[in-house]
C-alpha cells in the first residue's frame, strides 16, 4: 500500500510536466483543421488519432473554459488534464497486468504491475506518443490474456495487440514482443492471442481501406519521406542512443544482468523480446528518445525479475546508480556532450558492474524473505525511473535533446504564448488563416482554418513534390489557396524558402503578400493578397 501511495504522489506531482511537441503537433492541427481527427493529417495513423482524440476530449473540454486560445491557464489545465488521463489508462493497464499475473506469481504480480505503471508514468515527456500507446495496450494485452478464460482472454489480448500495432505501424515489433511474453506464460493463450490479433488486424485495415481510403495513401506517403534506417551512419548514431538509453534509465543498464542465472526460457524469451523492441527503435530510422518506450517498459519489468533473482542484493549498486544519474542529468548541458566518451565509459561500467554484482548474488544464500525481495523490486524500478523526472533533469544525456529541461521549455512556452498573444492582437483570435508551419503553431495560435493538412509535411519535406502522391500534394497546396483564409502564418525555420519547390513558392506569391509580411517571434504573417 505505501508504494501505491509513493507511486500516487509521484504522479501528482508530475503533473504539471509539460508534454511532448509532437502531442501538441497532433491536438493544434485538429483543434484548427475544421474536420473530424479521422479526417485530418496528422503524421500519424488513424487509430492513434482516434486514440488521441478520445485521450484529448475532456481536457480539452475543460481547459477550453479556463482561458482563451493562446492563454497559459488553457495550455497549463489541457496539458495536465492529458497526463492525468494517461495516468488512468496506465493504472488501468498495469492492474489488468496485476490481476493476469496474480493467478501465477501471486507474491510478485503487484510489483510487476508497479513498474509497468512506472515505466508508462515516470518517462515524461514521452506521455502520450504511438509508441508510449503500442506499450499501453501491450501491457493491456498480457494482462487482459491471463485474466479470464483462455477463450475471451485470448481474444481481448489479440485485439489490443492489433490496436498496438496499427497506433503506428513501426509498434508491431512492440505487439510481437508482448504477444511473445504471453505466449512464453501460457502458450494456449498466445496462440489464441496471435489468431485474433490475425484476424482483428486484417479486418482493421479492411474497415479502414473502405471507410477511410485515403488513410492508405497518406500512409504510403509518410513511408516515402521516411529516411533509410539501414544505412552505416543510422547504425553509428543507434550506438549512441542506445549508450544514453542505457544512462537515462537504470532499468536499461540492468538489462544484462537479468540474463544471469535466468532459466533457459527466461533467456530465449528476454532475448526475441528485446530484439522485437530494439527492431521497432531501429526500423523509423530516427532515434528519438520517445521512440524506446516499449524497450523501457520492458526493462522495467525485466528488472523486477532480476532483483528478485538476487535476492535484493543489488539494492547497492542499484541505489548509487539511481543517485549517479539523478546527479548526471542534471549538470549543465555542455558539459556532458562535451564529455560523452568518458561517460559512455562510465555508463558500460555501471552495466559491467550490475551484471558482476548480480553474479556475486547469486552464489549467496538467501537472507531476506519473499515480500522483502518484492518490496525492493518494486521501490528500485521506481526510483530507477523517477531519477530523470525533475524539473531541471534533461531529456538525454548527449544527444540534441541533451540541454531540454521542463523549466527550459516552460520558459520557451512562455515566450511562444506571449508571441501567440501579439499575433491575437494584430489578426484576432478567431480569424481563419493558412498555416505553413509545425503543428503546434495551430495548438498555441488556436486560429480555425479549413484544411485537412493544417501542418503540409507534403509541402515541407525534402523531395516531397517527387515522392508523395500529386493528389495529396495538390491537396495540401490548395490550402494555401482557401478563400475565407486572410492570413499566411508561416515558420520560416520549419519551412525555409530557399528550400521551398516553385510551386509552393508560386502559390504562396500569387496569394499572399509577403512582402508587406509582419514577423512576430518566429512566425512570418503574409497578409491575403488583393
Amino acid at each position: 500500500m505505501a508504494m501505491l501511495v509513493a507511486a500516487g504522489l509521484a504522479t501528482f506531482a508530475l503533473l504539471g510536466y509539460l508534454v511532448n511537441g509532437n502531442i501538441r503537433y497532433e491536438v493544434g492541427v485538429v483543434r484548427v483543421s475544421g474536420y473530424s481527427a479521422a479526417e485530418t493529417f496528422t503524421h500519424r495513423p488513424i487509430v492513434f488519432r482516434l486514440f488521441s482524440a478520445a485521450q484529448s476530449w475532456l481536457p480539452e473540454l475543460v481547459s477550453s473554459a479556463a482561458g482563451g486560445p493562446g492563454s497559459w491557464q488553457r495550455v497549463w489545465v489541457f496539458e495536465a488534464g492529458f497526463r492525468l488521463m494517461a495516468a488512468v489508462l496506465a493504472a488501468a493497464a498495469a492492474s489488468l497486468l496485476w490481476r493476469g499475473l496474480r493467478r501465477r506469481w501471486a507474491s510478485m504480480a503487484w510489483a510487476y504491475a508497479l513498474a509497468a505503471y512506472a515505466a508508462l508514468m515516470f518517462t515524461a515527456p514521452a506521455t502520450g506518443e504511438p509508441d508510449w500507446m503500442a506499450a499501453l495496450l501491450a501491457v493491456a494485452a498480457v494482462g487482459a490474456g491471463l485474466m479470464v478464460r483462455a477463450g475471451s482472454g485470448g481474444t481481448v489480448a489479440g485485439v489490443l495487440l492489433a490496436l498496438a500495432a496499427l497506433v503506428k505501424i513501426s509498434t508491431l515489433p512492440v505487439a510481437a514482443a508482448g504477444l511473445l511474453i504471453l505466449w512464453a506464460i501460457d502458450r494456449r493463450r498466445g496462440w489464441l492471442a496471435m489468431v485474433a490479433a490475425m484476424l482483428s488486424g486484417l479486418l482493421a485495415v479492411a474497415l479502414i481501406w473502405w471507410l477511410a481510403p485515403f488513410e492508405i495513401s497518406w500512409l504510403l506517403d509518410i513511408r516515402a519521406l521516411q529516411p533509410d534506417p539501414w544505412t552505416w551512419e543510422n547504425a553509428t548514431e543507434a550506438g549512441h542512443y542506445l549508450m544514453n538509453l542505457a544512462a537515462r534509465w537504470p532499468t536499461v543498464a540492468l538489462l544484462p544482468a537479468f540474463f544471469i542465472g535466468a532459466r533457459r526460457a527466461e533467456i530465449w524469451t528476454a532475448l526475441a523480446a528485446v530484439a522485437l523492441t530494439g527492431l521497432g527503435i531501429a526500423y523509423q530510422g530516427q532515434y528519438f528518445t520517445y521512440h524506446a518506450l516499449g524497450l523501457v517498459v520492458l526493462s522495467a519489468a525485466l528488472a523486477v525479475r532480476t532483483i528478485e533473482r538476487s535476492r535484493a542484493v543489488l539494492r547497492w549498486p542499484l541505489s548509487a546508480l539511481v543517485v549517479w544519474t539523478l546527479v548526471l542529468f542534471v549538470l549543465p548541458a555542455p558539459w556532458r556532450v562535451g564529455h560523452w566518451a568518458g561517460l559512455y565509459l562510465i555508463t558500460g561500467g555501471w552495466v559491467l558492474l550490475l551484471a558482476a554484482w548480480q553474479l556475486a548474488a547469486m552464489r549467496q544464500p538467501s537472507v531476506r524473505s519473499e515480500g522483502a525481495v518484492t518490496l525492493w523490486a518494486a521501490l528500485l524500478v521506481m526510483v530507477s525511473l523517477l531519477a530523470t523526472q525533475t524539473p531541471v533533469s534533461a531529456e538525454s544525456l548527449a544527444l540534441g535533446t541533451a540541454g531540454r529541461t521542463s523549466v527550459g521549455q516552460a520558459a520557451a512556452l512562455r515566450t511562444e504564448l506571449a508571441d501567440a498573444e501579439k499575433i491575437h492582437r494584430l489578426i484576432g483570435a478567431d480569424t481563419q488563416v493558412a498555416y505553413l508551419a509545425f503543428g503546434d503553431a495551430g495548438y498555441l495560435l488556436g486560429n480555425p482554418t479549413r484544411c485537412r493538412y493544417p501542418s503540409p509535411l507534403f509541402l515541407q519535406r525534402g523531395q516531397a513534390d517527387e515522392k508523395v502522391s500529386a493528389a495529396n500534394r495538390a491537396e495540401s497546396l490548395a490550402c494555401l489557396t482557401e478563400p475565407g483564409a486572410r492570413w499566411l502564418i508561416w515558420d520560416r525555420g520549419w519551412l525555409h524558402r530557399k528550400g521551398a519547390s516553385d510551386d509552393l513558392l508560386a502559390t504562396i506569391d500569387r496569394n499572399w503578400a509577403c512582402e508587406s509580411a509582419i514577423v512576430i517571434g518566429g512566425y512570418t504573417l503574409c497578409p491575403r493578397r488583393s
